[in-house]
């Protein structure tokens, strides 16, 4: 797995997360925090991020693919 650069307040617990998911994933939709890291017995688990910037990642990827299977 590569390098994820995490600040402190992007970091719940997943039972914290679920406690506040609405609180969450209002301050992932209103651009207060880029992703939500969520963790398990001391270990990143998922990364949750709002459907926009899903959404780009996405495209990104169907770009990069298209790019490949270019015939030049």
């Amino acid at each position: 797995m590569g390098e994820v650069r995490v600040s402190n307040d992007e970091l719940y617990t997943v039972r914290d997360a679920m406690r506040g998911l609405n609180r969450l994933v209002d301050r992932l939709e209103q651009g207060e925090s880029e992703k939500i890291v969520l963790t398990q017995h001391n270990r990143m688990r998922a990364v949750v991020v709002s459907l926009d910037s899903f959404s780009a990642m996405q495209h990104q990827l169907e770009d990069g693919r298209r790019r490949r299977t270019q015939v030049v």
